[in-house]
């Protein structure tokens, strides 16, 4: 590890914000993290995070990457009552039936967002020289005088109103999806990034269930996919309390009801018919929440050929990804790892632009994956090319192997967990078994497939 000294600024306290902290706070005297909010001292919901009372599961590349970055944390969770399980306690309804998950190696962190960003955010407060601004705005970089390295940002207090300078040695950039980034580096005199962008229409409604022992048969996730002709789908995860929290969710403007009764109802109408039967036993806790997701949106810094000196931009401010693939948080644990490597190699030269080089790989495979899912349904709008359309059809091919082969379920949760990359379901191993059609018999848990109304893939 790299010692530089001075100063490091991260601007946003989500987990992006959080993680590379952590990654920065052994190799600078002092990290300043700011944040707009006010942030909660016992786990409530904050403003800032728009997606914080819906489903968030922590992947396994995400929950080794956040062991590494912070030593002890998932313990941490765990004992906060956090549910970490294993891919044995996952159920997975996909292309007309359940994935045959019989392997324990794959390991899951389920809590609601709050609880992760409180046992983060204690962590990250107790590293040596790492403070909090809150209540601050980032109105714009600070630079040297010929513009070519940032040197700290303009801040603003939302209580006062006020304007103070915060020097810094390195700043980087977790404000998320509505980061102001594009424009600052535009300011400066250099080319804004491009952007992509896939529309989805994504709409979701979560509500909280009292969990009892005897729920699910044990299962502690269960996940309905939408199916490739339908709109809706939905997600229950086992979290901290006893409780559930479930998040249903509908495709290209569906929107899932919020009253109880309608909640319950379009849980009747998904495929499978498990989800519907523990909401309609299970009491409910609280009142729904809803949100959306429109788009996905990645900028492309990678593309850019001039950069401002030590500035990095991470997270949903570079790849704003569908949030039913809960990729977001471990693409950003993983990107605050990827910047602690950069620094101990390179100190701070250019660190923007290897860090956008380095991490582009990751947010490639993400995007891919994700992307490439939500082209599976029709009408959706976006480029289907002859390379997509080959690599869908074995896709699906695999995925049905997959209900009745454990050795292909589990490559397919090992590149879903993003601990192996999409090239992994192309190993010879893998296509041998996906056009042999598989091994063992057939096997769906929770209510059969045949029973369940529409049944789809």
């Amino acid at each position: 590890m790299t010692y530089v000294g001075g100063h490091a600024v991260v601007l946003g306290a989500s987990l992006a914000g959080l993680a590379a902290a952590a990654a920065l706070a052994e190799r600078f005297d002092r990290v300043t993290i700011v944040e707009r909010d006010t942030l909660p001292r016992s786990g409530e919901h904050r403003r800032g995070i728009p997606q914080g009372r819906h489903v968030h599961i922590l992947l396994p590349a995400g929950r080794v990457g956040l062991a590494e970055l912070l030593p002890g944390v998932v313990d941490d969770l765990r004992a906060r009552d956090a549910c970490v399980m294993d891919s044995a306690e996952l159920r997975f309804h996909i292309a007309d039936g359940t994935l045959l998950l019989d392997d324990a190696d794959l390991e899951f962190v389920g809590a609601t967002r709050p609880l992760l960003e409180s046992v983060v955010g204690e962590r990250v407060r107790a590293l040596p020289g790492v403070r909090f601004l809150e209540g601050r705005d980032a109105r714009g970089l600070l630079t040297t005088p010929d513009r070519s390295r940032v040197a700290g940002v303009r801040l603003e207090s939302r209580d006062s109103n006020t304007e103070e300078a915060l020097a810094g040695d390195l700043v980087v950039d977790a404000t998320g999806r509505g980061s102001r980034s594009p424009q600052w580096v535009t300011d400066l005199g250099y080319s804004s990034p491009d952007e992509e962008r896939l529309q989805v229409g994504i709409h979701y409604t979560t509500r909280l269930f009292r969990r009892t022992p005897g729920d699910l048969g044990g299962c502690r996730n269960l996940v309905v996919t939408i199916p490739r002709d339908g709109r809706r789908g939905g997600v229950v995860l086992a979290v901290e309390g006893d409780r559930w929290i479930v998040t249903l969710v509908g495709l290209l403007g569906e929107r899932p009801p919020a009253d109880l009764d309608g909640f319950v109802d379009y849980a009747r109408s998904l495929w499978v018919s498990d989800l519907h039967e523990l909401v309609a036993a299970a009491k409910p806790l609280g009142e729904a929440s809803a949100g959306g997701f429109p788009s996905y949106v990645r900028r492309r810094y990678d593309r850019l050929r001039r950069f401002p000196s030590r500035y990095v931009v991470t997270g949903d401010a570079v790849c704003s990804l569908n949030p039913v693939y809960a990729q977001g948080m471990s693409v950003a644990i993983g990107e605050a790892r990827a910047l602690g490597q950069i620094v101990d190699q390179h100190g701070l030269d250019r660190v923007g632009p290897r860090f956008f080089q380095r991490t582009k790989r990751t947010v490639d495979e993400a995007w891919t994956i994700a992307t490439g899912a939500d082209l599976g349904y029709p009408a959706v709008p976006g480029p289907r090319p002859a390379r997509w359309r080959l690599i869908n059809a074995y896709f699906n091919r695999l995925l049905r192997v997959a209900h009745r082969d454990p050795v292909v379920a589990k490559a397919f949760m090992e590149v879903n967990g993003m601990v192996a990359p999409p090239q992994h379901l192309m190993r010879p191993r893998i296509v041998t078994r996906v056009f042999a059609g598989g091994h063992g018999p057939a096997h769906t848990s929770g209510a059969p497939i045949e029973s369940a109304p529409g049944a789809r893939g």
